[in-house]
C-alpha cells in the first residue's frame, strides 16, 4: 500500500523547488530583442551588432526577432505584454516609443506605464536636404523662400508619422512656414525623388542619402541635432543656421516589460553597454551613419518623458492625428 503521507510530500515538492529556481542564474536561457522593423534596416542592423557581443556577456544566446507593422506599435505592444521577466526586450525608437502614443492613441500600451527602459544606444541624424537645383545655399535662405511662397514648395518624408515626417513638421512650427507633404514608403524612394528633383526638399537620415551627398546629386543645408556630426562636419545644425530648437535625431533604446527586476535591467544594461565598445560595432555604427550615444537607465526616465510630451505637441499643432 502507498503511504498517503508520502504522496502529499511529493506533491509539495514542486511548490518548495520553484521558488529555489526562480532565484538561480540570471538569464538560464536565450533573451530575444524584438525589432519593430523588417531586416536590414538601421534598426536590426543595431540590434545584430550588439547581440553578439551581448550573447557573450550574458552567456546566453541573443535572439533578434523581426516584428514590423503599425510603425513599430505591433512589435512594442508585444513586448509590452509580455512576462517582465528579462528575456524578451524590444529596441524602441523615437518613433515606438516617442511620437506612436500621440498619433494613434488606440494603440495598446503606453510609453511610460507600458515599460521599463533599460538604455539608450545611437541616434540616426537627420539632414535637411533639398534638391540640386533648388536656388538655396543655406537652412536661411530655404526659410526665407518658403515664406515668400508659402505652401508652393514640397517635401518628402519617409512616411506619415515616421521621424522624418515629424522633423520636417517640427521645422514648420519653429520656423513659421508651410510646404505640401509627400509621404513616401520609406529612406530609398524618397532619395530617389530628391536626386530627380520631385520633391523639393526633406529631412532624411543621412545613411539614406549618403550616396547622393556625396555625388552631388542633392545638397545638404542643416543637421538637425544638437551638434554637427563627424560625417558631415562642415555642415552647420539647423541652430548654427538660425532655426534653433529642432533637434530630430531618431534613436535607438532597449526597454523591458514593465515592472520587470531591476537587477535584470542593471544586468541587461551593462551587457549593452559594453557591446557599444566593441570594434564590430563601431565598423557597423560608422558604416551606416549611426552614432554611438549611450544613455544609462538612470536618465531614461526623463528623456523619455521629455521626448513623449514633446512630439505629442509636435503632433497636436500639425494636427496630425485629425489628417490620419
Amino acid at each position: 500500500m502507498i503511504d498517503r503521507r508520502l504522496l502529499l510530500g511529493a506533491a509539495l515538492v514542486p511548490a518548495l523547488v520553484r521558488p529555489a529556481l526562480a532565484q538561480g542564474p540570471w538569464p538560464a536561457r536565450p533573451v530575444t530583442v524584438v525589432v519593430p522593423y523588417p531586416p536590414a534596416g538601421s534598426v536590426d542592423l543595431v540590434a545584430r551588432a550588439i547581440g553578439e557581443p551581448m550573447t557573450r556577456a550574458l552567456g546566453q544566446p541573443v535572439v533578434v526577432e523581426n516584428r514590423g507593422g503599425s510603425g513599430g506599435s505591433v512589435a512594442a505592444q508585444a513586448v509590452a505584454i509580455a512576462d517582465p521577466d528579462g528575456y524578451r526586450l524590444v529596441l524602441g525608437t523615437q518613433q515606438t516609443h516617442g511620437t506612436n502614443e500621440a498619433l494613434y492613441p488606440s494603440i495598446g500600451y503606453r510609453t511610460i506605464e507600458s515599460f521599463a527602459p533599460i538604455c539608450q544606444v545611437c541616434t540616426v541624424p537627420h539632414a535637411l536636404v533639398v534638391k540640386k537645383t533648388l536656388p538655396v545655399a543655406t537652412a536661411s535662405e530655404l526659410v526665407a523662400l518658403l515664406k515668400r511662397e508659402p505652401g508652393r514648395l514640397n517635401y518628402g518624408s519617409t512616411g506619415i508619422g515616421s521621424s522624418s515626417h515629424l522633423a520636417c513638421e517640427l521645422f514648420k512650427i519653429k520656423a513659421g512656414v508651410e510646404a505640401q507633404h509627400v509621404p513616401y514608403r520609406g529612406g530609398g524612394p524618397l532619395a530617389q525623388d530628391l536626386m530627380a528633383g520631385v520633391v523639393d526638399f526633406g529631412f532624411i537620415a543621412i545613411a539614406n542619402i549618403r550616396g547622393q551627398l556625396e555625388g552631388g546629386l542633392v545638397r545638404a543645408l542643416a543637421i538637425a541635432s544638437s551638434k554637427r556630426v563627424p560625417l558631415m562636419p562642415d555642415v552647420p545644425t539647423l541652430a548654427e543656421a538660425g532655426v534653433p530648437d529642432v533637434d530630430a535625431d531618431a534613436w535607438f533604446a532597449y526597454f523591458a516589460p514593465a515592472k520587470t527586476p531591476a537587477d535584470r535591467i542593471a544586468r541587461l544594461a551593462e551587457a549593452i553597454e559594453g557591446g557599444l565598445s566593441a570594434d564590430a560595432v563601431r565598423e557597423t555604427f560608422d558604416r551606416n551613419a549611426v552614432v554611438a550615444r549611450f544613455r544609462p537607465t538612470a536618465e531614461m526616465p526623463a528623456f523619455v518623458a521629455a521626448e513623449v510630451r514633446k512630439w505629442a505637441e509636435v503632433v497636436r499643432l500639425a494636427n496630425l492625428v485629425e489628417a490620419k
